[in-house]
């Protein structure tokens, strides 16, 4: 063991030690917010995220609200702690407590499909795109027939109905201090957020930035969550960015977002649909935050919503890993200690491996109850660590108990719990873990070709109870525990970020499958409904230079969403394993 090593081994520094969230509740006073500071100290923590919630009498981002941010920044100079900013007025992130939204044209939209079995109740509206004649049943749809803008429509036939797509924002809501949510895929709309949100800590607490003030903390952005069978996200330039990447008009196929139409399960306006949206939201909100995180000196971290598994991933997020690629300390949410988030941890240690990210967070405990144990603390802290998660952020620690705040997802990692001044003991084998983990090179030789881009093409009306919908969630559960309890570590691979940072190359005379800082020796592909067109050709290539490629169960019927056999062409030429590796 190297000398800096077994240092901070025996002792160590504040980066490798928790940072709860620190709940701000309440009219905020400078006495106590110092005290608490220093109770984090007595604790032995490393510092602490400074996080708007429920029962906040101070004003969000208002001079007082700053006064109490750098109230906290010095103390935290004095008792040798870090000082976490978080980017929202409770969650989810973007709207900075409606004070974007107040304009509407920042505001969260969804395309709402009406459906009118009397088609004199259908009126053409400023707001609907498109309306079709269809032959509904369920989730499926036949005979549809687009009705030409403005035309009074005629009698359906028998079974038939009409169908009418237009574009509504989100009703205001008190959680957004009476406006909205925002719309995550408007380019102008992050820019406003940063704006209101990161450029005012810039100004009044920028010199600390990279010091002090380490990074800060987005929480569970998304394009539209809850999901519903008669409604999906929307943006306003979404149609012109669809016919630019795709080359064909949205606007006819919109039918084909909610319906599998004349039988085809695998729609390929509907996967160009989830891998635009996803687009949108990754390179309006990630990207843009993370760049600006990277220009102003500090960690872009936190986690987006719905990370564990594949059905609400393509729910509310698309795909958790392309937001990895822009955060420079990409991290997860486990609420509860009974969740097993291991698809979750896998996702975030993957990307972060892949973009050469030292730290991967997990926002954790929260949700754990006032009886939950050192010992469970050290539990699910340490499968986490085992996947790859070197960064805590406990949930949370209260600045008052008054009001709904006592009930605030606890148990509290402060005085309020009796252990409060044992809790080193938890933080300092954590520390030393993390000492460890962060020296060295990770070795995982397996890339397992991520299938959420087949989720996304069973997205339709009723998927969210769909039977088949669910035995694919669990495939990939499966997948994952067969590898996992056979000791064989592994990465995922996001076949969007395949196509952009993948390569073959040799190693020793062997063949290499790189993807960005990460090297792998054989690609397991599990089944899949479609594959990118770039993924075929990728393994192709490993394979034909002699890298190892593994089908296991049935292979993809579709590439890049339309029918094709060259997915099983290929199958059939390598190795082969059932899915659940016995």
């Amino acid at each position: 063991m190297d000398r800096k090593l077994l240092r901070d081994f025996v002792s160590p520094p504040s980066a490798y030690r928790g940072k709860p969230f620190w709940a701000w509740n309440g009219r905020l006073e400078e006495s106590e917010l110092r005290r608490q500071v220093r109770t984090f100290r007595r604790m032995g923590l490393g510092g602490f995220f400074m996080h708007s919630r429920v029962g906040l009498a101070t004003p969000y981002l208002g001079e007082e609200w700053f006064r109490s941010v750098r109230a906290c920044i010095d103390e935290a100079a004095r008792t040798g702690l870090e000082a976490w900013l978080y980017d929202e007025d409770r969650w989810p992130s973007g709207a900075a407590g409606g004070l974007v939204t107040k304009d509407p044209r920042h505001r969260m939209r969804r395309l709402r499909m009406h459906r009118f079995d009397d088609p004199t109740a259908f009126r053409w509206t400023p707001g609907t795109l498109a309306a079709v004649t269809a032959a509904v049943s369920g989730s499926s749809a036949r005979d549809v027939q687009p009705l030409a803008r403005g035309a009074r429509p005629r009698a359906p036939g028998a079974g038939q109905c009409i169908l009418a797509f237009r574009v509504q924002p989100d009703e205001p809501s008190p959680w957004y201090n009476g406006y909205t949510y925002l719309d995550t895929m408007s380019h102008a709309a992050v820019r406003r957020f940063i704006r209101v949100t990161h450029e005012a800590y810039r100004k009044r607490c920028g010199r600390h930035f990279g010091r002090l003030v380490p990074g800060i903390f987005t929480d569970e952005p998304n394009y539209g969550w809850p999901p519903a069978d008669d409604a999906v996200p929307w943006t306003p330039r979404l149609p012109a960015v669809f016919r630019r990447r795709y080359g064909y008009d949205l606007l006819a196929h919109l039918a084909e977002l909610f319906f599998d139409v004349d039988g085809y399960a695998v729609s390929r306006a509907r996967w160009n649909y989830h891998d635009c949206i996803t687009h949108l939201f990754v390179d309006a909100f990630s990207r843009q935050i993370g760049e600006w995180c990277g220009r102003s000196g500090l960690l872009f971290t936190g986690h987006v919503l719905c990370e564990e598994t594949m059905r609400i991933q393509a729910a509310a997020v698309g795909s958790c890993m392309r937001h990895y690629e822009h955060m420079q300390a990409p991290g997860m949410d486990l609420l509860t200690e009974r969740r097993r988030e291991y698809i979750t941890a896998k996702q975030v240690s993957s990307a972060a491996r892949q973009f050469g990210r030292k730290w991967r967070l997990s926002e954790l405990y929260g949700c754990t109850g006032w009886d939950f144990s050192f010992e469970s603390h050290k539990a699910v802290g340490d499968w986490q660590a085992a996947l790859g998660i070197n960064l805590r952020c406990q949930h949370l620690a209260w600045f008052t108990m008054l009001g709904e705040a006592k009930r605030d997802y606890p148990a509290a990692v402060s005085y309020q719990s009796p252990w409060w001044e044992l809790y080193g003991a938890v933080e300092d084998y954590f520390a030393r873990v993390a000492a460890v983990m962060t020296r060295g090179r990770e070795v995982r030789d397996l890339l397992v070709v991520h299938p959420i881009e087949s989720m996304w093409t069973m997205r339709r009306a009723g998927w969210m109870k769909d039977d088949a919908v669910s035995a694919y969630d669990r495939m990939l559960d499966t997948v994952g525990d067969s590898l996992l309890h056979a000791q064989i570590d592994f990465d995922y691979g996001d076949e969007e970020l395949l196509s952009r940072h993948a390569r073959v190359s040799k190693a020793g005379g062997a063949a290499v499958l790189k993807v960005g800082k990460a090297a792998y020796k054989a690609v397991l592909v599990p089944p899949m409904k479609t594959m990118r067109g770039t993924t075929l050709a990728l393994l192709e290539k490993f394979a034909a230079a002699g890298g190892t490629v593994v089908f296991a169960g049935g292979a993809a019927g579709h590439v890049d969403a339309l029918p094709s056999p060259a997915a099983a062409d290929l199958a059939a030429r390598c190795p082969r394993a059932p899915v659940g590796g016995k």
